[in-house]
């Protein structure tokens, strides 16, 4: 292979796109640039193709390092669908195990399988606008065993759980001061790589120690950050024990305890409820959707929030349990950061009968007082300047009205009760919403709630959890439509979901 030359031989591709390889040589320095998705969707055939042009470099006198790159190769997008014949352990067996050094350059997202193909690399070098998220294989699996070992040579513990268990996401500084990749290119990614590469030879990076008492300490003091931030949750506490048998476990008994925990892991219901969620969202990004249909969605849980408001709830506890139940996003808070009409924006085109179901006059007493939110107006909350927000006694007083016209008494509300109607609510709402559009799927519908209504992911979706049997709407409908209907009568849909499951 003579210096300066190019190549580009053409794969057939993964999921019918081109793996295209173009090979370069210059002062030792072998570039491979692949213009294809990134490993996880490689079948077989396209790994073997990999793994070859790999070892062909490690047998080449000529070459003396290897730079990784390529537009989609660590970008780990939902989109890219995983192959069959995941070949992924391989890859990364034959990139970490090169007997010559290969440099990843890196450049906008680097996630999942993306991250770790860069992670199995002897070094790793980023443009500025590179950013770091999302290690899991996929969000039915935990990270690989490998992955996890190699990130221990790298990083701190506690960055690794920000990474891995935290879902932090990292912009290249961040990443260069907490280890995980080696240099930030101004310009000239390729070619900083290539000076990297050359100067490489066959040192490698000393890994990164510590006490296992300090280890120990650390991952007490993040298991006890998990049981508080996600108490309900198997993932963050199960992804937490496989950090630190990386960290604290030799090498072979550390691959064979991780892969026992992803097994136990992947056949647990919340990893069945992750991987619906995936495949829901994949879809998603594939289709052309109204942005009206997820306010439709999210209408019949607002209203009901609403109601609860009526008849005795605070916006403080909707928003507390509505959280703690998994959902990224309080509505009441963000009614006041964003303004009321943007989060409780009324219906243009019901789909479950009319507007209101049973009319409130909540949200048109909000108006009538100014109490709209945003940057200039008051809204739900009194908000300290210490960053506390508290009821505001105002909206005390135009909810008393409220119910005064509906002719409601108002009373405690548990916080038991308040989960239940708010998610009996949306699933049935969803469920009318669902027999309005024949073209979309269930599986589809709830990606919505996941990606764009603040759904927790690991609950697989209003539906899903219908389906699961993980609660029983039908029963909630029921008992709560004699007290008073809020909610409706139950969907066809939602009863047809529920006896086909």
């Amino acid at each position: 292979m003579g210096t300066g030359t190019t190549r580009r031989p053409t794969q057939a591709a993964p999921n019918g796109q081109a793996m295209r390889f173009e090979l370069a040589l210059r002062r030792g320095v072998a570039q491979l640039k692949l213009d294809c998705p990134p490993p996880c969707s490689w079948d077989a055939a396209h790994a073997r193709a990999f793994i070859e042009k790999i070892t062909a470099f490690g047998a080449d006198p000529e070459v003396c390092a290897i730079v990784l790159h390529g537009r989609r190769l660590f970008n780990d997008v939902l989109a890219a669908q995983t192959a069959p014949d995941d070949a992924r352990a391989a890859i990364y067996a034959a990139v970490a195990g090169s007997t010559k050094p290969i440099i990843a350059a890196l450049s906008g997202p680097v996630t999942g399988s993306g991250l770790e193909l860069a992670l199995a690399c002897a070094a790793r070098v980023a443009l500025p606008n590179a950013t770091f998220s999302n290690l899991a294989r996929s969000e039915g699996h935990l990270p690989a065993a490998e992955t996890l070992i190699r990130l221990a040579r790298l990083i701190q513990v506690e960055r690794a759980a920000d990474l891995a268990v935290f879902n932090a996401v990292w912009d290249s500084k961040a990443a260069i001061e907490h280890g995980l990749i080696d240099l930030v290119a101004a310009r000239d990614l390729v070619q900083v790589a290539e000076k990297l590469a050359f100067s490489f030879g066959s040192e490698s990076r000393i890994a990164l120690t510590a006490e296992p008492e300090v280890i120990t300490a650390k991952i007490y003091g993040l298991r006890a950050k998990v049981r508080r931030e996600a108490p309900q949750q198997t993932a963050p506490i199960t992804l937490l024990r496989a950090l630190e048998l990386a960290w604290q476990t030799p090498s072979r008994r550390a691959r064979v305890e991780i892969d026992r925990l992803d097994e136990t892991f992947a056949a647990s219901p919340e990893a069945q409820a992750l991987t619906y969620a995936e495949h829901g969202q994949s879809a998603l990004t594939r289709r052309a959707l109204p942005a009206e249909l997820a306010h439709e969605l999210a209408w019949p849980l607002l209203r009901e929030a609403i109601h609860l408001l009526d008849e005795g709830a605070t916006p403080g506890q909707i928003d507390r349990e509505l959280q703690k139940f998994g959902f990224r996003v309080a509505p009441f808070l963000r009614s006041d950061r964003e303004g009321l009409e943007t989060v409780f924006r009324r219906q243009t085109g019901q789909t479950n009968g009319e507007d209101w179901i049973t009319y409130s006059p909540t949200l048109d007493l909000m108006i009538d007082e100014g109490r709209v939110g945003g940057s200039d107006a008051p809204g739900w909350y009194r908000h300290g300047s210490d960053g506390r927000s508290t009821f505001e006694p105002e909206v005390e007083r135009l909810l008393k009205a409220s119910a005064t016209f509906q002719r409601c008494a108002r009373a405690l509300i548990s916080d038991e009760v308040v989960i239940d109607r708010c998610l009996t609510a949306a699933i049935n709402g969803t469920a009318h919403t669902l027999e309005a559009h024949p073209d979309l799927s269930p599986n589809l519908v709830d990606a919505i709630w996941t990606q764009q209504l603040g759904f927790p992911k690991w609950r697989g979706g209003p539906l899903y959890m219908a389906r699961t049997q993980a609660c029983d709407p039908l029963a909630s409908l029921e008992r709560w439509a004699r007290v008073r209907n809020t909610a409706g009568v139950a969907a066809p849909m939602l009863r047809r979901i529920i006896a086909n499951a």
